[in-house]
């Protein structure tokens, strides 16, 4: 009896002993999921000047004359809404933008700027109107193709964002953040033929240590360490501005590249921190929020910083109607 006693006492034991590993196990995979501590770099957010802010006030004033052409008018439009989105306020930035065009229709910068505003809405088709409008209006506007091909990529139209992604990279091949844009459109179709190409693309850098997106290049190719990447940006800015701004950067582009290796929790978790240092006036900011927004499966950010309101011109141009 006391034999059996001790053997299913014993059994018992070690059945919590193994509970217990396995427990254990599952809380260390949970861990594993998120980012490594060691990685999380924190920085105090970019904090607006009061100069940024006596900007707003200036074109203000400057739209109060009355002696502006409509084209003027648009002009300062235009400006205003690019102010708003430096300052982080981009209710009021779609809003001028679309007064904007309303002044004048004819304004591709405006279309431009819209186009990129309605994409990080999830807009998509209306995005890809405002931003054709943009090219049509001026057919150089290296910009309007990026623009347009990081809506087509997001709007999961990859060999649509190819070739505008490959014709804005032709006008700089020097540039490290347009080889990424298209390695992630042309990623989504051949994963291997996507690395050579970036692998290809990277080795004409003529000076690698000039651009910090180059960095980024080589953490994806794999040519750096991510600590290698952290380490890098607090030894080598030049102030707590351009720190905050390296880290926006890279805790986007390693966002993306843990999303494309299905590490999605890791990659939620990146995507947040690029929001925390609050540098708006990057696209890397912005795209951000729209990613969190892509992986949020269970809703919980769906009403953070979406308004479908501000994306309907007839509600914009009620409040407009006073400019």
């Amino acid at each position: 009896m006391l034999k059996k006693l001790f053997i299913a006492v014993n059994t018992a034991f070690v059945l919590s002993l193994t509970a217990g590993c396995a427990s254990t196990g599952a809380q260390r995979a949970a861990l594993d999921e998120h980012i490594d501590p060691r990685f999380i770099k924190i920085e105090l957010p970019r904090v607006v000047s009061p100069n940024e802010q006596l900007n707003l006030v200036k074109v203000s004033q400057v739209l109060g004359n009355k002696k502006l052409t409509p084209v003027q008018t648009a002009a300062v439009m235009w400006r205003r809404a690019e102010i708003y989105n430096h300052l982080g306020l981009d209710f009021l930035s779609v809003i001028s933008l679309l007064a904007c065009i309303g002044v004048d229709n004819q304004s591709s910068d405006c279309y431009r700027d819209y186009g990129a505003s309605l994409y990080v809405h999830s807009k998509f088709l209306e995005a890809y109107d405002a931003l054709d409008g943009a090219i049509e209006l001026n057919p150089h506007d290296s910009s309007a193709y990026f623009q347009r091909g990081m809506a087509l990529y997001y709007g999961k139209r990859e060999l649509m964002a190819e070739k505008d992604l490959y014709q804005n990279y032709l006008k700089d091949r020097q540039d490290p953040y347009y080889m990424l844009w298209l390695f992630f459109a042309e990623n989504a179709n051949d994963p291997e033929k996507a690395r050579q190409k970036l692998l290809d693309r990277y080795r004409m850098i003529n000076a690698k240590d000039l651009v910090f997106g180059t960095r980024l290049v080589e953490v994806f190719l794999g040519f750096r360490t991510e600590e290698d990447l952290w380490e890098h940006i607090f030894d080598n800015t030049k102030d707590y501005v351009e720190r905050n701004e390296h880290l926006c950067e890279a805790y986007f582009y390693m966002g993306k590249m843990h999303l494309l290796a299905g590490k999605k929790q890791k990659a939620l978790d990146y995507f947040k921190l690029a929001r925390s240092t609050n540098v708006t006036y990057f696209l890397e900011f912005e795209n951000a929020l729209l990613e969190i927004h892509m992986l949020d499966t269970a809703n919980e950010y769906q009403n953070i910083g979406y308004d479908d309101k501000v994306l309907n011109p007839a509600e914009a141009e009620e409040k407009t109607e006073d400019k």
